[in-house]
């Protein structure tokens, strides 16, 4: 037989409340519900709430805005039939400040009391009288009316 050892008190109690333990664990019955739950091992997620998509409703989509239009003057271009002085004003009683040769092209600006002051080559300014161009009467009605 083996020798009896004196264990410590402090074993003895140890021992004590472990075995006391053991016993109260197995008398349960159910071990696993004596146990705190475990982590699974698949995380899982907490239900989120479902949405309900709402019914699409037949509306008209926004209308394109209206573009502005400005209106762009065309320059109104003639050819001068015969040669023609280019005065200051529109008379004969204006100073003469040079002179266009037939078939040159000058633009139309306006139109006074049938005296029309035009643009031509080298930005040469000035009125000629109405007979010295080729005027179609469309033309004629387009150029603005002015005072000099």
């Amino acid at each position: 037989m083996r020798p009896l050892t004196v264990r410590p008190l402090g074993q003895w109690l140890a021992l004590l409340v472990v075995g006391s333990l053991l016993l109260s664990l197995g008398a349960c019955g159910d071990l696993a519900s004596a146990l705190p739950p475990r982590p699974s091992p698949v995380p899982t997620l907490a239900r989120l709430p479902s949405v309900t998509p709402a019914t699409p409703s037949a509306t008209r989509p926004p209308a394109p805005p209206t573009p502005i239009v400005t209106p762009t003057t065309v320059p109104l271009s003639v050819l001068v039939a015969i040669a023609a002085n280019v005065r200051a004003g529109p008379g004969l009683t204006f100073a003469v400040v040079g002179g266009f040769d037939a078939g040159t092209l000058v633009r139309l600006q306006r139109q006074h009391t049938g005296w029309f002051h035009v643009i031509g080559p080298g930005e040469l300014t000035g009125w000629v009288f109405g007979q010295v161009l080729e005027l179609d009467p469309a033309t004629e009605a387009a150029v603005p009316t002015d005072t000099p």
